[in-house]
């Protein structure tokens, strides 16, 4: 399914944003995702886009993600990788500091991760509980 980008775009203030990262670090059940929810806030990426990150998108030395693919699922055929609707989909996005020390925690807890390919991807930034 294609998202809709007709919804409205909804910011957070600085203080919601440390107070929403604040409560995520302390909580139990919410804090493993904390490092998803910092990339989010600090890149505007879209959770699919998020999804079909692959170590290869990553250019640490300039700090930069590139991205030109996300990752979707049908009901009918599982996860499948798709390329942006339009052209301006594909872009660079800046790594800030943040963002930069979160994908760098999301590389190690990743170590030792099985291998998953769809449509020619591996390396998957994000798993499933299953790897």
């Amino acid at each position: 399914m294609i998202e809709d980008d007709t919804e409205p775009k909804v910011s957070l203030t600085a203080e919601q944003e440390e107070s929403l990262l604040s409560f995520m670090q302390s909580d139990s059940v919410y804090q493993k995702y904390h490092d998803e929810v910092i990339i989010l806030l600090g890149t505007g990426l879209r959770i699919s886009e998020l999804c079909g990150l692959t170590k290869t998108d990553l250019d640490f030395e300039n700090r930069v993600i590139n991205v030109d693919q996300q990752l979707l699922r049908s009901a009918e055929i599982g996860y499948y990788i798709e390329k942006p609707k339009t052209q301006s989909g594909i872009r660079q996005i800046p790594m800030s500091e943040k963002v930069y020390e979160a994908l760098g925690r999301v590389l190690e807890n990743r170590k030792g991760a099985k291998a998953t390919t769809i449509d020619g991807y591996s390396n998957f930034l994000f798993l499933n509980r299953d790897g």
